[in-house]
C-alpha cells in the first residue's frame, strides 16, 4: 500500500456470557466497534445485535457464538479500534464491557469484564427497587476517558471473545507490532 494507509481485518465471535444467570432467562448482546478519526470502515458491520440465548440451569454460561467481522483502513494507529459490549437479560441491562482490539496479528481469546452503572442519587436508588436501571445513552462513550470517572459501576460478569486479526501495510510504514503467535 503505497498511499500511506494500512488495513486491519478483525473477525471472530462473541462466544459466551458468564454471569449469575437464573434458569429460564433470555440474554442477548449488542456490540459496537469504536475507533479514531483517521479510521474508516471499508467492510463488515460496525455494530450488531446477537440472537437471544436462554440459560437452561442456574449459573450456566450463556452461549451466543455470535460472529463479528469488520475491516478498517487508516493512516494513523492513533485511535486503534475498541469493541464496546452491552449485555441484556430480557430488556434489562446487565452490564457494559470494553476492550481494545489486540495489536498483534493472529488468534486471540479475550475475556471482557462487565460492569453496570449504579444510581447516582437517592431517588435513583429508590427507583431501583421498582425495576429502574440506569443506562448510558451512548455506550461507546466508555471507549473514551471523558467523564468516565464520574460513573459509579459495579462488576457483573464476563464475556469471552475469540478474535482473529490480520493486518497489511503496518510494517511498510515502519510500525512493529511483533510476530504472529505460533
Amino acid at each position: 500500500m503505497s498511499d500511506g494507509t494500512f488495513l486491519v481485518s478483525i473477525f471472530g465471535q462473541i462466544e459466551y456470557i458468564e454471569t449469575l444467570a437464573a434458569a429460564g432467562t433470555s440474554w442477548h448482546c449488542k456490540y459496537e466497534f469504536v475507533s479514531g478519526a483517521d479510521w474508516k470502515i471499508i467492510g463488515g458491520i460496525e455494530a450488531g445485535l446477537s440472537q437471544m440465548a436462554n440459560a437452561i440451569n442456574n449459573g450456566d454460561k450463556i452461549v451466543l457464538n455470535f460472529p463479528v467481522e469488520v475491516q478498517f483502513k487508516s493512516t494513523n494507529p492513533y485511535g486503534w479500534p475498541q469493541l464496546v459490549l452491552s449485555v441484556y437479560r430480557g430488556m434489562q441491562l446487565e452490564g457494559y464491557g470494553r476492550t481494545h482490539i489486540p495489536l498483534r496479528p493472529g488468534s486471540h481469546s479475550l475475556e471482557v469484564n462487565l460492569s453496570k452503572p449504579q444510581a447516582s442519587s437517592l431517588l435513583g436508588y429508590i427507583g431501583s427497587f421498582f425495576g429502574y436501571q440506569p443506562e448510558l445513552l451512548q455506550p461507546k462513550m466508555l471507549a473514551t476517558t471523558a467523564g468516565n470517572n464520574l460513573i459509579r459501576m459495579e462488576s457483573n460478569g464476563t464475556v469471552l471473545l475469540s478474535l482473529n486479526l490480520i493486518s497489511q501495510g503496518l510494517q511498510t510504514l515502519g510500525y512493529d507490532v511483533g510476530k504472529m503467535k505460533d
